[in-house]
């Protein structure tokens, strides 16, 4: 087995008390298993960086916005991994995600499913800061057309209300 160190990312032996290439401490006395995700967040292979988001967010662990922002926020990224943080970030529901989560709605390069993603999320948070990112989307004279449907239909339900 690999344990991964969790300041480099550097392989290490399982039995490893020290990162064998930064000297870190690999010690996880104390860490409880959404801690653990947390720190895998920042994993520079995208698909353990993924699986951590989702898991977060299944977890609904509200202590793990702020990291999740951080990862959100990196630019260029994954566009998976912006999609799975901020499906994450939707799921835990915390309106003070809704800043970060529009930041990436309104930027024109990042990947539409990326995109579509953060629509959703802040959507599914709800809170009036989310839906006035979503509203100033709409305004975007270049807003794709997909994206825009989405909008549309997500703030649809709020307005027949």
């Amino acid at each position: 087995m690999i344990r991964y160190c969790f300041s480099c990312w550097a392989e290490n032996r399982y039995a490893a008390v020290v990162c064998e290439a930064c000297g870190a401490s690999l010690d996880e006395t104390g860490k409880t298993f959404a801690d653990r995700l947390i720190d895998a967040i920042g994993h520079p292979e995208p698909t353990r960086a993924v699986m951590a988001a989702e898991l977060l967010g299944r977890l609904r662990a509200a202590h793990a916005v702020e990291p999740l922002l951080v990862r959100l926020a990196r630019k260029p990224d994954s566009m998976d991994v912006t999609a799975a943080v901020a499906a994450a970030l939707g799921r835990i529901g915390a309106a003070r995600a809704a800043l970060g989560l529009a930041a990436v709605l309104l930027d024109g390069e990042r990947p539409l499913p990326a995109r579509l993603a953060t629509a959703e999320a802040l959507a599914a948070i709800g809170d009036p800061a989310a839906c006035a990112a979503l509203a100033d989307a709409l305004a975007l004279p270049r807003l794709p057309r997909l994206l825009r449907r989405v909008i549309e239909a997500v703030l649809a339900p709020a307005g027949a209300t």
